[in-house]
């Protein structure tokens, strides 16, 4: 559930660990998290459903990612079709012979940037819960996502966390101009 900023208290260590640990809290933070952006003119209904579309150009497969119920049910549909069968069996790719787009690894931080900065410019509300984090560490302690999060070790890369941290100060420049 989220609060006003007031009623945010970052934990002793100045670690916010969302995806787990704190997230009753801090559960705003994830690309799950239900906050509409508009993007080139196409709304979605969370950065995850924004992130996962961004995998082809095909006009079909954007709409079947919008179109989906839940960030979850994007998150399957956007699986590589390569991808072990139980990851990729509701697949999109899979299910019309199609592959996602070859730059993919190449594109998507950019992307996720857009998508985070879309959603706390977009939405007054989280900005000023983003910023109520104050210097604190973001930290998607996601045991099964060594890219986005920490992974089974703790010793992922956090790229979520570190994307919104980047948004977090990027909120501040702007402020201040």
């Amino acid at each position: 559930m989220v609060g006003d900023e007031a009623s945010l208290v970052v934990p002793p260590d100045n670690r916010i660990l969302y995806f787990g640990r704190d997230r009753d809290r801090f559960g705003f933070l994830s690309h799950f998290h239900a906050s509409p952006i508009v993007i080139d003119a196409k709304a979605w209904p969370t950065v995850e459903h924004y992130y996962q579309a961004q995998k082809s150009a095909d006009p079909e497969y954007k709409a079947a990612i919008r179109a989906a119920i839940h960030p979850g049910m994007a998150k399957r549909l956007a699986a590589a079709p390569s991808a072990p069968r139980r990851i990729s069996q509701q697949s999109w790719f899979r299910k019309h012979g199609k592959q996602p787009r070859t730059d993919w690894h190449d594109v998507k931080l950019d992307i996720m940037r857009r998508a985070d900065y879309a959603k706390f410019t977009q939405n007054a509300d989280l900005a000023a819960l983003l910023l109520a984090t104050g210097d604190a560490a973001l930290i998607e302690d996601s045991p099964g996502e060594p890219f986005w999060g920490t992974g089974p070790d703790g010793a992922g890369l956090n790229w979520a966390g570190r994307v919104l941290m980047e948004v977090r100060s990027r909120l501040r420049s702007d402020g201040a101009s």
